[in-house]
This record gives structure tokens, sequence and C-alpha cells, in this order.
């Protein structure tokens, strides 16, 4: 269940990790084609698993994504510190998000299901003619 504190600081999080994107604030070139999908924290906000996508879906570029994000976080997290005001500062965990792909895939997946059913209903009548 996530609290009210839990989603207000995830999304300051997503912003402000969002932002050092944009303006320039992480210079390693494998993380230009990130987009912050969203943040999840932990209970305790001790965990931030922030969750992006990349424009380039080779599974290489990904990887690499994932590489250039993880050697940033204890930059981010730092950068993170002097921005928030709260006791502790989460550790940033990055993930990447395949979830709008398996939608498309799904979304692919029960459209050829329905032209199929469509098609049969389509037989099914011109045989009763």
């Amino acid at each position: 269940m996530s609290t009210k504190r839990m989603l207000q600081l995830g999304e300051e999080i997503r912003d402000f990790i969002a932002t050092m994107l944009v303006r320039g604030g992480i210079r390693d070139p494998r993380v230009k084609s990130v987009t912050i999908h969203s943040v999840k924290m932990t209970s305790d906000l001790q965990i931030a698993k922030v969750y992006f996508i990349c424009s380039e879906k080779d599974k290489e570029t990904i990887k690499s994504t994932e590489t250039g994000l993880k050697a940033a976080a204890p930059f981010i997290r730092r950068e993170l510190g002097k921005k928030l005001q709260i006791r502790y500062i989460p550790q940033i965990l990055f993930y990447y998000d395949d979830s709008i792909e398996y939608s498309l895939k799904m979304t692919a997946i029960l459209s050829k299901v329905k032209s199929e059913i469509d098609e049969d209903e389509k037989n099914a009548v011109t045989e009763t003619e």
C-alpha cells in the first residue's frame, strides 16, 4: 500500500532526475536517450526504484543505459541530498521498464485474435446462407 508520503517523495525524485537528464546535469553519453517513467518508494522510504525507458529498443543500448544510470546513481543521490529536506536520502536503483513494449505486444496479439474471430464469424454467416 502506497502512502501519500511515498507517492510525494517518489514524484519529487522522478522530477529531479528527469530535470538533471534534460538540463545536462548528467553528462554520460550512455544516458542521452532516457526518459524516467516512474519511481516507486519502499514503505520505509529507504530505497527509490527508478523505472526508465529508452528511445532505442535494442538490448545493447538498454544494458549500456542501465550501466550509465547505475554509475551516476551516487552523484544523483548526492545532488538529491542537497535539494530535499529529509533526514535520509534513499538509495537509488534503476530498472528498465518494459511495460510499454509488453502492452504493445499484447495489443497486437488481441487484434490478431479479434480479426481471426471476425473472419470465422464471417465464414459461418456465409456458410449458413
